[in-house]
């Protein structure tokens, strides 16, 4: 026998419980992946595959594999609320650090019962004010930045209102 015997795996044999050719069974999440969809008369293999995503073309699972092989794009972050509290009498103030998505969006409600006005200052770079608000009145302001996600946002509130008056916030991200 010879020194440079290698064992050889047949094509309907199993790596890990995957066809010896797949060798990525995790999505990284920010490219798409492939997924493999078993026909309705796919052998035990194939069905045992449903689900699995692929971080490359997988190719057919075994010779004269009918399955459908899908490219998926990766599943979007849904918005939620990062953040939310309340500021009361003039000149009120908080930093806010919360780790959220590219965008960010703060929602300010005068509760009352004077008008009032808020500066936020983004990140340590981006100010913006509010028009003043009478009481019951919301405003929303957008941001975004580009970056891995999730990305760390600090949001610092300055409340202009009345002494005696407040205000709600929130910041979905």
């Amino acid at each position: 026998m010879s020194g440079n015997w290698v064992q050889h795996i047949g094509d309907g044999q199993l790596v890990y419980g995957l066809p010896k050719h797949m060798e990525a069974v995790a999505g990284n999440g920010k490219t798409d992946y492939w997924e493999v969809v078993p026909g309705p008369n796919a052998c035990a293999t194939c069905k045992a595959m449903r689900g699995m995503r692929f971080d490359r073309y997988p190719g057919p699972v075994h010779p004269h594999c009918t399955c459908e092989i899908r490219r998926v794009p990766p599943p979007e972050r849904q918005p939620r609320v990062v953040a939310y509290g309340l500021l009361q009498g003039n000149e009120d103030a908080i930093l806010e650090k919360v780790s959220a998505g590219q965008k960010i969006t703060v929602t300010l409600l005068n509760l009352g019962p004077l008008p009032a006005a808020f500066r936020l200052l983004v990140d340590r770079m981006e100010w913006r004010a509010t028009r003043y608000l009478q009481m019951g009145d919301e405003q929303s302001l957008y941001f975004s930045k580009f970056g891995d996600t999730p990305m760390t946002w600090e949001v610092f509130l300055f409340y202009l209102g009345g002494e005696g008056s407040s205000a709600s916030y929130s910041i979905i991200g």
